[in-house]
């Protein structure tokens, strides 16, 4: 008897790896790993979470106290949203200022959102709260007023700037070459919260590239919990030019660096730290390829059919619904020098196949 596309769902229990919100499709192969466990691969499953589900998934991920992961629901369907706990960053001055929970973007989750993704996007919403806030806490204090601002920040009015944008070119020219003294003095403007920023050694290559050897001091009894890994660490920016502006913008990539590293060694799922460098790439590869290419013998036509029927629908589901006229002009840029377009197209917009 031949299947058909209901006998994709199936509730077996073919390996441990099916959690809630996980369907095996019942054509799909079981592999054997290196260890010798076996297992069906994920490309092999099929998704339908719920808030349940993922909050399953979440329990499973350890990273800080201070960086809870929520999930909830609204009118838009499910999403992940992280919780920043830490003091108030615009009372810098208060050294006992009270605790503040303050919220990152919503991160929206489809339903048949693969559960890897739905850990990766908890793994990457935290990354991009923690560079949030260290955008605001990176402060400068104005040569000309005297005054501090936060020009990394992500609230400045956009479009106001853009009206403005010849306010904004950089000047290159520097009073002199770069040297240890007038590095500092530049970093002198600057704060990281409480954290002292010292200039340990420049140094010029024979590309003309500058490095600027930097070393990070923590006050204690100052500095926002999350961010005291940052005491006593060494970094080196490399500068294109010899220019304030680059350092500044050297020494910010550096702090979001630093930050995405330790959420990288820190992050883990059911205890495996599955971003850390310390993983083995090599292995990783090994990994894919034992999970991902699997031999023809290990499926049928009618399974492939199958499971190449379900891919699509899945894919089809990402396509967005385009209503507005002025957005599908808009596209149709996009889109006008294509005759043949695979994939799914969103619906609403056309590929013309005139010439």
């Amino acid at each position: 008897m031949k299947k058909s596309a209901l006998s994709l769902l199936t509730k077996r229990d073919i390996s441990a790896h099916e959690a809630l919100g996980e369907y095996c499709l019942i054509s799909a192969p079981t592999v054997s790993l290196p260890n010798g466990q076996t297992c069906v691969p994920q490309h092999f499953y099929g998704y339908n979470h719920t808030l349940e589900s993922v909050e399953s998934i979440l329990d499973k991920i350890q990273f800080s106290k201070h960086y809870p992961i929520f999930c909830a629901e609204d009118d838009q369907g499910l999403f992940i949203q992280v919780g920043i706990i830490g003091r108030e960053n615009y009372q810098k001055k208060k050294v006992d200022r009270a605790s503040k929970i303050v919220y990152g973007r919503k991160w929206r989750v489809e339903l048949n959102l693969p559960t890897s993704e739905i850990i990766q996007t908890a793994f990457l919403a935290i990354q991009k709260a923690r560079e949030h806030e260290i955008r605001e806490l990176v402060t400068l204090r104005s040569i000309e007023s005297n005054k501090v601002s936060t020009p990394f920040n992500s609230h400045h009015d956009l479009p106001l700037m853009a009206q403005s944008y010849d306010l904004f070119e950089a000047q290159e020219i520097e009073l002199e070459p770069f040297s240890v003294d007038y590095v500092q003095t530049a970093l002198d403007l600057l704060r990281f919260d409480q954290t002292q920023i010292a200039c340990l050694d420049v140094t010029r290559r024979h590309n003309g590239q500058t490095l600027i050897d930097l070393v990070f001091t923590c006050a204690e009894e100052h500095q926002t919990p999350d961010f005291a890994e940052l005491h006593g660490v060494e970094c080196t920016l490399i500068l294109k030019q010899e220019t304030t502006n680059e350092l500044f913008y050297k020494l910010m990539d550096s702090l979001i660096e630093l930050s995405n590293q330790y959420v990288e060694e820190h992050f883990t799922f059911n205890n495996f730290p599955r971003f850390s460098r310390k993983n083995c790439i090599q292995a990783i590869g090994d990994f894919s390829i034992n999970t991902r290419l699997i031999n023809d013998s290990q499926l049928d036509e009618q399974g492939k059919k199958l499971i190449s029927e379900h891919n699509c629908s899945v894919d089809a589901t990402r396509a967005p619904t385009i209503r507005l006229e002025k957005q599908k002009q808009r596209l149709s840029q996009n889109f006008g020098d294509y005759q043949l377009l695979e994939g799914f197209l969103p619906e609403g917009v056309t590929i013309s196949n005139e010439n």
